[in-house]
């Protein structure tokens, strides 16, 4: 079951790619009518993403360390994000376990509130362990000075949807903030079909990207967020 999800989330393409989308007839208040395997989308209790009060954390001891390489790999346009993959990318350590990333996505606006707020844009870096559980590590976007990764990425985006173009190296780390301060939690896929049992881990500190960045990847991903979802009995840890 995890390698199938696992394959989701991983893919070009998804085999729900066209049933499932953003707008009023498909979007995040409908897809739980749309498949039955959607199911999750609606009743599931540790859905994500969420708004993270900083009033309402406890304190982790959890380390995070971030090891994140060089690579170039695939960009791929699937028609819900542009989405790119990697081998061999580095990774993460969290509660002393190692986590491979296996691809990162964008969305616009920002799916993860804090203190009740929206960010422009959100970046989702999907990690994996050598048991195929997932770790989301998100990152926020806010308009500021020009950011050169993006400008790589961009120059590559295909606007056609299922196109896919070979990428030159990239350095991951510098889609990072300096500060690696995060909140984390239990969540979900933000996407159909919602399958719970994923390690979120949203960093504290923003990115800057510039304007004309942040309109020219809106202008492909349009508005691709889903809404924060409860949070019920959930906690929150926060590390500084």
């Amino acid at each position: 079951m995890k390698k199938f999800f696992l394959s989701l989330v991983c893919s070009v393409g998804s085999m729900y790619a066209a049933q499932w989308g953003y707008d009023k007839h498909n979007g995040p208040d409908t897809w739980a009518k749309l498949d039955s395997k959607f199911k999750l989308c609606n009743i599931g209790m540790k859905q994500s993403s969420i708004n993270i009060e900083s009033n309402k954390t406890t304190e982790s001891r959890n380390e995070l360390h971030l090891l994140h390489g060089t690579n170039s790999k695939d960009i791929v346009n699937n028609g819900h994000t542009i989405m790119l993959q990697f081998n061999e990318a580095g990774g993460l350590v969290y509660q002393n376990k190692k986590y491979n990333l296996v691809q990162l996505h964008f969305h616009t606006p920002s799916e993860t509130q804090i203190e009740g707020k929206f960010y422009p844009m959100e970046m989702h870096m999907v990690h994996k362990d050598s048991e195929d559980n997932l770790l989301v590590l998100a990152v926020l976007f806010q308009k500021g000075q020009n950011n050169a990764v993006l400008n790589n990425i961009l120059s590559y985006a295909p606007m056609d949807i299922g196109k896919v173009y070979q990428m030159d190296m990239i350095y991951i780390s510098q889609l990072l903030p300096k500060n690696h301060g995060y909140y984390a939690f239990g969540g979900s896929l933000t996407t159909p079909p919602c399958e719970e049992g994923v390690q979120w881990i949203v960093l504290k500190e923003s990115v800057e990207a510039s304007q004309y960045q942040l309109d020219a990847l809106h202008a492909i991903l349009k508005d691709n967020a889903r809404g924060v979802q409860p949070l019920n009995d959930r906690v929150i840890l926060s590390a500084p």
